[in-house]
C-alpha cells in the first residue's frame, strides 16, 4: 500500500538499492525510497538543492533507474501516464525560495533573524507569492499543460489544471490580520489529532 516499506519478496528493493548505490557515487543523494499509489509503482525523493541542478539530477536519476531495472529484470515505466485509471510517474520538482546567503524566505524565524528582526518581511513575501501566482497562474499552467501531465494522477491526487496557494487556516487567518494592519510574528497553531491508537 501508499507508503508501505519495500519487500524482500520482489527484486524491487534490491533494485532500489543499487539505484541509490550509483546515484551516490555520482553526487546524488536520495533521500527516501518507498512505494507509492499505483500497483508496483515506486518513489525516490532527491535530497534538496538547487532547482536547476535538482531538474539536471532528476534526467540522470531516470536514466539511471531505467538501466538498473533491466539488471533486475524489471522494467522502469517513466511516462506520465502509461496506464489507464492508474497512476502515472510524478518527475517533479518542489521549490521554495531564498537568498544567496541560505536565507529562506518561507520561514519566518530565518526570514525574522535575516531582516533584523522586522516582523513585516515574511507577511510581505508571502503576500507577494500569492499575489504572483493569482496575477500569473495562467502562464504556470501553459507551463504544465500537456496530455501526459494533464491525464497523470486522473485529477485524483494534484490536477495540474488547478493552480492554487492552499495555505491553511492559520496563515490564512495570520496574513489576513496583516492586511487588517495587525502586525504579529506568525506562529503557527498545534493541533493534537486522534489516530486510534
Amino acid at each position: 500500500h501508499y507508503m508501505a516499506a519495500l519487500s524482500t519478496a520482489t527484486p524491487a528493493l534490491a533494485c532500489m538499492q543499487e539505484i541509490q548505490d550509483q546515484c551516490w557515487l555520482m553526487g546524488i543523494p536520495l533521500r527516501t525510497r518507498h512505494r507509492e499509489v499505483a500497483p508496483n509503482q515506486y518513489e525516490f525523493a532527491p535530497y534538496f538543492g538547487l532547482n536547476t541542478t535538482q531538474i539536471d539530477q532528476n534526467l540522470v536519476v531516470m536514466q539511471v533507474i531505467e538501466e538498473v531495472a533491466a539488471r533486475y529484470g524489471l522494467a522502469a515505466l517513466l511516462q506520465e501516464k502509461p496506464f489507464n485509471n492508474v497512476n502515472g510517474s510524478g518527475k517533479h520538482n518542489n521549490w521554495s525560495l531564498g537568498t544567496a546567503d541560505g536565507v529562506n524566505l518561507f520561514d519566518p524565524d530565518d526570514l525574522l533573524e535575516a531582516c533584523g528582526g522586522n516582523i513585516a518581511a515574511f507577511p510581505v513575501v508571502m503576500a507577494a507569492v500569492i499575489a504572483a501566482v493569482d496575477e500569473h497562474g495562467d502562464l504556470m499552467r501553459m507551463a504544465i499543460a500537456s496530455p501526459g501531465n494533464d491525464f497523470r494522477l486522473g485529477a485524483c491526487e494534484a490536477p495540474p489544471a488547478i493552480i492554487s496557494t492552499y495555505l491553511g487556516q492559520d496563515m490564512t487567518d495570520y496574513l489576513e490580520a496583516f492586511m487588517n494592519g495587525e502586525l504579529t510574528k506568525y506562529t503557527p497553531g498545534k493541533k493534537t489529532i486522534d489516530v486510534g491508537v
